[in-house]
């Protein structure tokens, strides 16, 4: 089994949403984390044939609807550059990824290019679910 964590999954799926010509994407009310939840829980449906051993859970806020691992992981990577928080709110993520900067990322990290292609396509089908 290959490990996937936290950072694996949301470095994999801001590449993947980056790769699809999405420049931004709001986090200003709870589309945004129930997406990611219900991309999560079809992650875990496939990591066994996939062979990964999932390494953290995406859980929702009972009360706030949010979730502290997608939290972390968006301030992770503003931190490393992939992505911006647009000011003065920081409720709107810009995809820093290039490209061939998303290929890159989605060709060396565990699950694959295919993997995360399927989670961002899921992730948007969710996100505008939730809009509807």
């Amino acid at each position: 089994m290959i490990k996937l964590t936290a950072d694996d999954f949301f470095i994999g799926l801001f590449a993947a949403l980056a790769s699809t010509g999405l420049n931004y994407i709001s986090i200003r009310d709870e589309r945004f984390d129930k997406s990611m939840a219900e991309v999560f829980n079809k992650l875990e449906k496939i990591a066994p044939e996939k062979g990964l051993d999932i390494r953290f859970r995406v859980r929702l806020h009972a009360f706030h609807n949010d979730s502290i691992a997608t939290r972390n992981a968006i301030y992770s990577a503003a931190q490393n550059g992939l992505i911006s928080l647009d000011n003065p709110e920081y409720q709107d993520i810009r995809f820093r990824i290039r490209p061939g900067q998303a290929d890159e990322i989605l060709e060396t990290i565990p699950g694959g290019k295919e993997l995360f292609a399927k989670l961002a396509e899921e992730f948007l089908r969710q996100y505008n679910l939730v809009a509807a």
